[in-house]
């Protein structure tokens, strides 16, 4: 047996010597490649290990640039989380390899016509985290969303200023104008000055009216006395307006289009 060992052996490198190149499957590999693998109903199963995040070796006990393997994990923390897929090292980390430009990472945040959760995408609708499966309860809390998440219904998204914090609601879909709100302007007018016309009004000053009775003149006191001022003499009123308002609100949503907003948890 042992002798069947040895010549094996031996057979092996005097092959390795004398051909530079492995076939498997084809009896006549590329002289370009070191190893070549031919099968019409095979394929090639790559060494499948459980990473634990992108910038962790392990299982491996240091990073090798080069090295490809197949992570079966979903694990670490975002950014540096893992799913399960191609990775390669690149001597520092970890790196999916993916034709898609677009991957997504835990915290991301899409709009979508669909109404429903999918493919690792949650429906922020204000929901208990308890309700989402494992994965997405520690995702999300990872993200400081540990009760619930986020309810976008009715809001429209808005950048963070240094005084906000992270998914912090607010505003309101309608306000009303006050006296503070208006332009800093007076507004001021006057009727026309021209045109004569007339007005009545009670003179309350001392009259007097002399009469006689018999041979004897006499005065009289009269204390009020309606008068009419005459025709002519411009002169000025005041006046007010009514804004004939209700003090209804505007409602201040721009035009849109209404769609759902999901936040990316893993799958």
């Amino acid at each position: 047996m042992k002798k069947n060992y040895v010549n094996t052996l031996i057979g092996i490198l005097f092959f390795s010597i004398v051909k530079s190149q492995v076939g498997i499957g084809t009896p006549n590999p590329s002289n370009s490649a070191v190893l070549e693998l031919s099968s019409s109903n095979k394929g090639f199963l790559m060494n499948t290990i459980a990473l634990t995040s992108t910038q962790s070796a392990s299982p491996l006990t240091a990073h090798t640039e080069g090295i490809w393997v197949y992570n079966t994990a979903t694990s670490g923390t975002a950014p540096n989380n893992v799913i399960p897929g191609l990775y390669y090292n690149d001597g520092a980390k970890w790196v999916l390899m993916s034709i898609n430009t677009d991957i997504p990472k835990i915290g991301d945040i899409k709009s979508s016509m669909v109404s429903t959760d999918h493919e690792g995408w949650y429906l922020m609708n204000g929901r208990n985290t308890s309700t989402l499966p494992a994965l997405a309860q520690t995702n999300a809390s990872t993200l400081g969303f540990a009760t619930a998440l986020p309810n976008t219904a009715d809001r429209i998204l808005k950048g963070k200023n240094t005084s906000e914090a992270v998914a912090a609601t607010g505003g309101t879909n309608s306000y009303t104008l006050s006296q503070a709100n208006l332009p800093n302007l007076t507004f001021s007018g006057n009727t026309s000055t021209n045109g004569a016309h007339t007005h009545n009004y009670t003179n309350r000053g001392v009259n007097y009216w002399n009469f006689n009775a018999g041979s004897l003149s006499a005065t009289r006191t009269i204390n009020t006395e309606t008068r009419t001022t005459g025709t002519a003499g411009n002169h000025s009123h005041t006046f007010s307006v009514g804004s004939g308002g209700s003090s209804t609100p505007i409602t201040q949503y721009p035009k849109h289009m209404v769609v759902q907003y999901f936040i990316y948890l893993g799958k």
